[in-house]
């Protein structure tokens, strides 16, 4: 629109210039006259004033070039640049440190990485709680029985022991610790029997001897010749009143995982 009123306005200065110089230039046509310059001078004047014309070059006194434009389309003019670009560039994306360089970058890693420890510790607390939480019953409910299982075995032991504060590995480790050698052997052969009898390889019974125990390991020579060694250190200690050192009743203890091992291998 404003193209428009510019374009009627030059058009009619011309015309007015045209009007103004043409009175003043016709005698000019028949005569060159004084009256003649004055009229070109004045039509120059009226397209050099304030109002400006696009199409006229005031420096050379002619016609100037004037490149009219399309209107731009009023519907896309008013879009804005977020309509005209939904995606932000990845440069005005907010991020942890910007403006950091690498050292936001770390810091955004480490605080990410620090997060998901801390969730994976709480994951690992829940899993845990929720498992003793139904576990525990059946924990003590098969340590209670091992317990119980244990005592009706004492009682069929082929001597009298006195009862221990403990299981009976815990009360021969106990005191072997404390130096007590000749009391460690009778618990320790004391669990060596239970274990057996309690995986089957003997018959744990109340007036039954040593030598009866070992003939039934003769289809297991392994387990026979372990027990046979702590039999004959506990025999000297029991029946014979013999004292025991602490390297007698190291080679005892230490065929004890040998001992576990050949019991799971008999089992399996």
């Amino acid at each position: 629109m404003t193209a428009r009123l510019r374009s009627a306005t030059s058009i009619r200065g011309a015309l007015l210039g045209v009007l103004i110089w043409m009175p003043a230039a016709a005698p000019a046509l028949a005569s060159d006259t004084p009256a003649a310059d004055a009229g070109v001078e004045a039509g120059r004047r009226a397209l050099s004033g304030h109002t400006q014309f696009p199409w006229y070059d005031a420096e050379r006194d002619g016609l100037r070039r004037v490149d009219v434009r399309p209107p731009r389309d009023t519907a896309e003019h008013r879009r804005s640049k977020w309509q005209a670009e939904p995606s932000l560039p990845a440069s005005n994306r907010p991020s942890f440190g910007t403006g950091w360089g690498w050292l936001g970058a770390l810091l955004e890693t480490l605080l990410w990485t620090a997060l998901l420890a801390v969730l994976g510790f709480l994951i690992y607390l829940l899993a845990r709680t929720y498992l003793l939480s139904h576990a525990a019953p059946e924990v003590a409910d098969s340590t209670e029985r091992e317990t119980k299982a244990e005592a009706d075995s004492i009682e069929s032991l082929p001597f009298e022991m006195p009862r221990p504060q403990a299981d009976l590995l815990a009360q021969a480790r106990r005191l072997y610790e404390q130096g007590a050698y000749a009391q460690a052997i009778v618990y320790l052969f004391s669990y060596q029997l239970v274990q057996l009898d309690r995986h089957q390889a003997i018959r744990l019974t109340r007036g039954k001897t040593n030598r009866q125990y070992l003939r039934e390991l003769l289809s297991r020579p392994e387990l026979k010749r372990i027990l046979e060694h702590t039999m004959i250190a506990f025999e000297d200690v029991f029946f014979g009143h013999h004292p025991l050192d602490r390297a007698g009743f190291e080679r005892c203890w230490e065929r004890l995982d040998e001992f576990h091992q050949n019991l799971t291998e008999a089992a399996t």
